[in-house]
C-alpha cells in the first residue's frame, strides 16, 4: 500500500513541519490563529452593530477547530473514525445559528443573511485550521474579510446603475396610492409588485412595499436611485420613501 505525506504549502515554505502534528505547540498555534482570524471578522461585524459579533465568531471558529482536532486525535489513537465525520457535523450544525440571525423586518426586508453566511464560512475556516490546512485558512480569511468590508462598496456601485428597485413608501392616506401609481406610469416606470404593510396600520399612514422597474426612457430622466428618490419625495402626499 502506498502512503502519501501531504504537508500544508505554507507550513512547508516556513519549514514548520511540526505544525502538521497534533502536539501541545501545534494545538495552541491553531487555536491562536483561529482566534485572530475569526476575531477580526467578528470585530468588523460588531462595529456595524450586527447580531453576531466578536464573541460569536470566535466561539464558532474555535469550536470548529476543536471539533476537527478532536477528529484527528480520535484517528491517531486508533478509534477508526472517519476523518471528515465531526467536520461534516459542524458544517450542518452551524445552520441553527445562521437561522437565528436571519430576520424579516416590519418593512419586509430580510436581515442577517450576510451574518449567517459569515458564521458558516468562519466555521469552515476553523475546520481548515483545525486540520492544519493553514494555507487554505489564510486565503479563506482574506476572501471573507474582502467580502464583508469591500464588496458592499462594489454593491453600491451596481445599485446606483440598477433599473429595478424595492421601495418603502409611506403615503399620507390610502387614496394617495392611485395618485402615486399615476405618477409612476406617467414617468414610464413599471410596477412589478405592490404590497400593503399592515405593520404601520396604527400610524395613520398608508405604507407600501413596491417593486418598480425603470424603462429606457425613465432611466434617462432618473439616472440613478438617488435622483428617483428625491423626485418621489417632492410629491406632496409622500411622507417618506427609501430604497430597501
Amino acid at each position: 500500500m502506498l502512503y502519501f505525506t501531504i504537508v500544508d504549502p505554507l507550513v512547508k515554505l516556513l519549514n514548520w513541519e511540526w505544525l502538521g502534528n497534533l502536539t501541545i505547540g501545534s494545538i495552541i498555534i491553531r487555536l491562536i490563529i483561529t482566534i485572530l482570524f475569526c476575531g477580526f471578522i467578528g470585530a468588523e461585524r460588531a462595529v456595524k452593530r450586527h447580531a453576531a459579533g466578536l464573541r460569536t465568531y470566535v466561539l464558532v471558529g474555535v469550536g470548529a477547530a476543536v471539533a476537527m482536532m478532536t477528529n484527528e486525535y480520535l484517528i491517531e489513537v486508533g478509534y477508526g473514525v472517519d476523518g471528515a465525520r465531526l467536520g461534516a457535523q459542524v458544517i450542518s450544525g452551524i445552520g441553527f445559528l445562521g437561522a437565528g440571525t436571519i430576520l424579516v423586518t416590519s418593512r419586509n426586508q430580510i436581515r442577517g443573511l450576510t451574518t449567517a453566511a459569515g458564521l458558516w464560512a468562519c466555521a469552515c475556516m476553523g475546520l481548515a485550521i483545525g486540520a492544519g490546512f493553514f494555507t487554505l485558512a489564510l486565503l479563506g480569511a482574506f476572501i471573507i474579510i474582502l467580502a464583508l468590508i469591500f464588496f458592499p462598496k462594489i454593491e453600491r456601485i451596481f445599485e446606483l446603475h440598477s433599473t429595478v428597485y424595492d421601495l418603502h413608501v409611506e403615503l399620507d392616506s390610502r387614496p394617495n396610492l392611485k395618485e402615486f401609481i399615476t405618477f409612476l406610469r406617467k414617468n414610464e416606470i413599471k410596477v412589478f409588485s405592490l404590497e400593503h404593510n399592515a405593520a404601520y396600520s396604527e400610524s395613520g399612514l398608508s405604507v407600501y412595499t413596491i417593486t418598480i422597474g425603470l424603462t429606457k426612457s425613465a432611466k434617462k430622466s432618473f439616472k440613478n436611485g438617488k435622483i428617483l428618490i428625491e423626485e418621489i419625495f417632492r410629491l406632496p402626499y409622500v411622507n417618506f420613501v427609501e430604497i430597501m
